[in-house]
């Protein structure tokens, strides 16, 4: 998880995703944390992210109550499946106040390719 240290505003540019075909999963994940961070600052309203994220092809739902733990204010998600991969990118908001603005951010990365089991790992 991280604190975001980005700009008041968000930038129009699209969100990177990484060169997800070439590098690492860890390449691919560690970018992806990074741009996140820089991207979202902390304090932003709730609502600007997730129209962001899903400007950038991203699903976006409200989790629900749990007992356990500190669960994100919504998680946003993207797939893209090819050359026989699926590659899924998140990214979980926290809203710490029940304020509606961004407290923190955790961004996801995964990779499966054909018969891999979960994180890359054996089926």
């Amino acid at each position: 998880m991280s604190t975001p240290s980005g700009a008041a505003s968000i930038p129009s540019t699209p969100l990177a995703l990484g060169d997800y075909r070439a590098e690492s999963a860890g390449a691919v994940l560690g970018g992806f944390e990074r741009t996140v961070a820089s991207r979202y600052g902390e304090g932003m309203t709730l609502s600007a992210v997730t129209a962001d994220l899903r400007r950038n092809e991203f699903s976006c739902a409200a989790t629900t109550a749990t007992d356990r733990g500190d669960p994100p204010a919504q998680v946003c998600r993207r797939t893209i499946a090819q050359s026989g991969c699926t590659h899924t990118w998140q990214v979980h908001l926290f809203d710490a106040d029940n304020n509606a603005r961004l407290a923190r951010t955790r961004a996801l990365y995964d990779r499966r390719c054909g018969n891999d089991g979960l994180l890359g790992g054996p089926g």
